[in-house]
């Protein structure tokens, strides 16, 4: 605003000057030519009273023409700063009031203090609560909050829940259902860990705009508000694949049950078979 004030200013008053500058430079021409067509005649001492009724009369001349453009000049400067003063009072006291912008600072900055530090502790609350030393591991792998060690998850389950069974300890159809359970815990486990990286990573961004917030100029709350929604939109994605496995390790367990259900109904079907023939011998 005050950079525009300056230009314009400027601007003016160097065209009003050049106005003024042609004017004075026509006139003294003009007295110049005047005098040399019709000199005056010729004495032999002019005199000081002569001189000096000469120099007022140019004095004169020259206030009376450069006074009226000054006047005109100050007019226009004047108008200028009063519709100048208008227009900055408008942006700063109806279009972006100083006093709303400055309270909403000191409630961005208020929540700030009041919550983030709070969140920051229920977020890093531990919770660990196995004893052993195979399951601590587990557990411990399993809150991390990284994706770049999937493989000891892999390891510190297996120390855990053991290896499927081997053939000649389980029938085709156990190791089969003992495969899948445990595909399906490891599958979920990945994506719980891949939910918490992607939880941090949130908190920051949401750490980040409320920090613009407190400190943001004025026209830029709609970047932030877009920037928000991005993030919540990627959130939402992360909680849609979230439920998705939710979904998957539910149909799981349906199938699982179901299996069950088919291995007593073959194993009572073996059984029968076995009795009939063990009667017939």
């Amino acid at each position: 605003m005050k950079m525009l004030y300056l230009l314009f200013t400027n601007l003016l008053a160097f065209f009003l000057l050049t106005r003024v500058r042609r004017v004075v430079a026509l006139t003294l021409i003009g007295t110049f030519a005047l005098t040399m067509v019709a000199p005056p005649p010729a004495r032999a001492q002019l005199g000081i009273p002569a001189v000096l009724a000469a120099a007022s009369s140019v004095v004169n001349l020259i206030t009376n023409t450069i006074g009226g453009l000054l006047n005109a000049i100050r007019g226009t400067i004047g108008s200028i700063n009063g519709a100048l003063s208008q227009f900055n009072r408008l942006w700063q006291e109806v279009v972006y009031p100083l006093q709303l912008i400055n309270q909403a600072r000191a409630l961005v900055n208020s929540m700030i203090a009041q919550y983030r530090n709070l969140l920051t502790a229920l977020m890093r609350v531990n919770v660990s609560s196995a004893q052993l030393p195979n399951t601590m591991a587990l557990e411990n792998v399993m809150r991390d909050r990284s994706t770049g060690n999937f493989g000891q998850l892999t390891n510190t389950y297996g120390q855990t829940y053991r290896a499927v069974p081997q053939p000649a300890d389980a029938h085709a159809m156990e190791r089969d259902l003992a495969d899948i359970d445990d595909a399906m815990a490891l599958a979920n486990l990945k994506t719980l860990k891949a939910s918490d990286a992607m939880v941090d990573q949130m908190m920051e961004a949401a750490n980040v705009i409320e920090d613009e917030g407190a400190n943001m100029a004025p026209g830029s709350a709609p970047y932030l508000a877009g920037a928000g929604m991005i993030a919540s939109v990627k959130s939402q994605a992360m909680m849609q694949r979230m439920i998705a496995a939710a979904i998957r390790q539910e149909a799981a367990r349906v199938a699982h049950d179901n299996t069950v259900r088919k291995r007593n109904v073959m194993f009572g079907s073996q059984f029968r078979t076995d009795v009939k023939t063990m009667f017939k011998k």
